[in-house]
């Protein structure tokens, strides 16, 4: 027993650190964290099971008796401790669990979540401390971990890193364990690693985790994947679509694939609702609303001309918009619109300032056409537009006093050596569209630290965002250096479902900035990497300098690196961003996995099932298929392969240091008699191996390895 003792001291401390940080994340979760010092007490009596008691059948029993303890002291549901506590609760986890398979419940239940860990827990501390299975346990920690991160608004990257170093120490160890001065070398190593991982900004941890996996993540979240892991998860993360509340901006977003409107027209081009003038450093808010000029139309035809624009104007088309969402606001294209409706007493209000369009009946018309004229100007006329200030009773130039000083000084950079005011626009969107410096992801944007500036954290820090992202810093830096602008908001041109018939989702919810040219008005640009803009198709329609799918005017076609079409997306519905859609495809009408609840539970359960079957496969057959690796593919000599044998053996039968092989190959096969002398012919091929020259594992050999692997695969304490 203190044998026992000694050599499993350093795996049970090691394990119940490892298991009391992850079981903590799951207690924040559920807001249990009160209930830690007990759950302490119970991983500590998991691993102290483990660790001192060999036979199975002392285990299992005290394993339960804990387990139950443990279960009891989270949910006493005001009982004492008895078997008619253990009747209830089971019968309350069997009415959770099929309110949950039945898609009653949004999220896991937090009695089934701990129970299940809990029994999770049991199998992996024995695969660690009893089988010395580290890699594969705590692989399958570091994955529920990466679980935790996608279910629920958290980071967990230093607490992963942390378990994969306590992984690397304990898998040393026990390769080691003969070498007690490796011991303090490889923990000092490991402690060093520890503090520079705990140094390095979580951000800078969080872009080398997660962007091997970025296009891969963005195809799921397109599919609507994260969404349903948002509504059967505890987490509250932001979904794609419109919201009127933008004043804090950050964080991971979710693609709604919910259909807004329909429309009918030659023309893809931007749905344009609202703008908004005051940044406060992390949103944007509207100011003067109570002061707003409203201009009020009614009747069947009502005009909404463009009284800024001077310019020309392309040629007239009809667009048949249907909304399947009857919010106040009317999306509208720009240029020249006139809205023709059936009802007579139709009304609507412009706020001549936002140039949002509203309807202010309680009831709303469903379906419309529009007669549209689209911009139609070049580059070389914006060329000549010098810079002025709007005539308005908003601040287009406002910025926060605390705005940090290298916001401005990097749009003074780009912009140093442009004569232009559109040159100074172009250089300050092409830096933020083309750079290699930044990364379009809707899952992987983070929030800025407590005090920190949206625009600044994104710029200098994460560099990873979303159209949120990339327009606020856009308009941010052109008024940092006296250029008019504003930040807009609406949906891109969304998905061509069939011939000239265009469904916009919420995931096509947008936004992107607007600057200001004397004559012309507030004309839109577009910064986000992949998305297309309309001043771009505009000139490029111009100049036949771009692909022939860009050409007309006002579109948002985007394209990816796979040249497949993709739309934009978002403003948050819960007082969160607008975004776009993930890079590399298109909006969908399919929502992932659209099938009934039970049906779609049915089969993820299936899925789990399958790949908890698949890893226990690969668990007890990890030593043959390492063997097979070093032979087949390594080509491995004898003298590599004999010591992996050997060291496997000795975890059946004790062997002391000084003892001959060949003693100890006799004594094991006395022990094991089904053997049948392939440890010693083995054994004598290696000391001949390791006294003469000969190391290259002959075909004989080869057969004598692969029987003996077998075998000891087999074999049982």
């Amino acid at each position: 027993m203190r044998k026992r003792i000694y050599n499993k001291a350093t795996p049970m401390i090691l394990t119940f650190l490892t298991f009391s940080t992850a079981f903590y994340q799951l207690l924040k979760i559920y807001h249990m964290e009160n209930q830690l010092n007990y759950n302490i007490v119970v991983i500590a009596l998991f691993c102290l099971i483990a660790g001192i008691i060999p036979r199975w059948f002392l285990k299992i029993p005290l394993y339960f008796l804990v387990l139950y303890s443990g279960l009891f002291l989270n949910f006493p549901q005001n009982m004492s401790f008895s078997l008619s506590w253990g009747a209830i609760f089971w019968e309350r986890l069997v009415n959770l669990n099929q309110l949950f398979i039945m898609g009653r419940i949004g999220y896991l239940p937090e009695e089934i979540a701990v129970s299940l860990v809990f029994f999770f827990m049991i199998l992996l501390i024995e695969l660690v401390i009893e089988y010395e299975r580290v890699v594969i346990s705590y692989l399958i920690i570091i994955c529920y971990m990466l679980f935790l991160t996608i279910y629920n608004d958290i980071e967990l990257h230093v607490e992963i890193v942390l378990f994969a170093s306590l992984g690397l120490l304990q898998r040393f160890l026990i390769v080691h364990k003969k070498n007690k001065q490796n011991y303090l070398v490889i923990t000092a190593l490991l402690s060093v690693f520890l503090l520079v991982t705990l140094a390095i900004p979580s951000e800078f941890i969080e872009t080398k985790m997660l962007e091997p996996s970025a296009t891969l993540r963005n195809y799921l979240n397109t599919k609507g994947f994260y969404q349903f892991i948002e509504e059967t998860g505890a987490g509250n993360l932001s979904r794609s679509g419109f919201s009127e509340n933008d004043e804090v901006l950050g964080g991971p977003l979710l693609d709604d694939n919910q259909i807004i409107l329909e429309a009918q027209q030659r023309s893809p081009h931007y749905w344009r609702i609202d703008s908004k003038s005051r940044y406060t450093g992390s949103g944007w808010e509207s100011l003067g609303s109570e002061d707003a000029v409203l201009d009020a139309y009614n009747g069947t035809q009502i005009e909404l001309p463009n009284n800024d624009y001077q310019g020309s104007f392309a040629e007239e088309e009809e667009i048949t918009l249907n909304r399947e969402v009857l919010d106040s606001y009317l999306p509208l294209p720009y240029g020249n619109k006139q809205v023709r409706v059936e009802d007579a007493t139709t009304e609507l209000y412009v706020n001549q300032e936002t140039q949002r369009v509203d309807f202010q009946n309680t009831s709303q018309p469903d379906s419309f056409q529009i007669d549209w004229q689209d911009f139609d100007y070049t580059m070389e006329e914006l060329a000549d537009v010098s810079l002025a200030i709007p005539d308005s009773a908003l601040d287009y130039l406002q910025l926060p006093e605390q705005l940090p000083e290298r916001v401005s000084d990097l749009a003074e950079e780009l912009t140093a050596e442009e004569d232009t005011l559109i040159g100074q626009v172009t250089a300050i969107q092409d830096y933020l569209k083309n750079s290699e410096n930044f990364r379009y992801s809707k899952i992987d944007a983070g929030f800025p630290t407590e005090n920190q500036d949206y625009v600044d954290h994104f710029l200098f820090d994460s560099q990873v965002g979303y159209c949120d992202n990339f327009s606020s810093a856009m308009v941010v830096m052109l008024r940092s250096v006296g250029i008019p602008a504003r930040w807009t908001k609406g949906f891109s041109s969304g998905e061509e479902v069939s011939e000239d018939r265009y469904v916009v989702r919420n995931s096509d919810a947008h936004s992107w900035p607007e600057v200001y040219f004397e004559g012309y008005g507030w004309l839109p640009f577009e910064p986000t990497p992949s998305f297309s803009q309309p001043l771009e198709q505009t000139d490029a329609a111009a100049n036949d300098n771009t692909d022939s799918s860009t050409t007309n005017s006002s579109t948002t076609e985007e394209t990816t690196e796979t040249s497949s079409t993709q739309s934009s997306s978002t403003t948050s519905t819960e007082s969160t961003p607008a975004t776009e859609t993930e890079e590399g495809t298109g909006p969908t009408n399919d929502r992932f996995l659209q099938i009934s609840p039970f049906v779609r539970n049915i089969l993820y359960g299936g899925l789990i099932v399958a790949i908890l079957g698949l890893v226990y496969i690969l668990w007890r057959n990890y030593f043959y298929l390492y063997m097979l690796v070093l032979i087949k593919i390594n080509n491995a000599s004898i003298l590599k392969i004999y010591p992996k044998l050997l060291n496997r053996a000795e975890k059946f039968v004790f062997r002391t240091p000084e003892q001959p092989l060949n003693q100890y190959a006799q004594i094991f096969e006395e022990r094991y008699p089904e053997f049948n002398g392939t440890f010693i012919k083995l054994t004598d091929s290696y000391e001949k191996s390791l006294y003469g020259s000969v190391a290259e594992v002959d075909e004989q050999e080869r057969k004598l390895i692969f029987e003996l692997t077998r075998k000891l695969a087999k074999i049982k304490k």
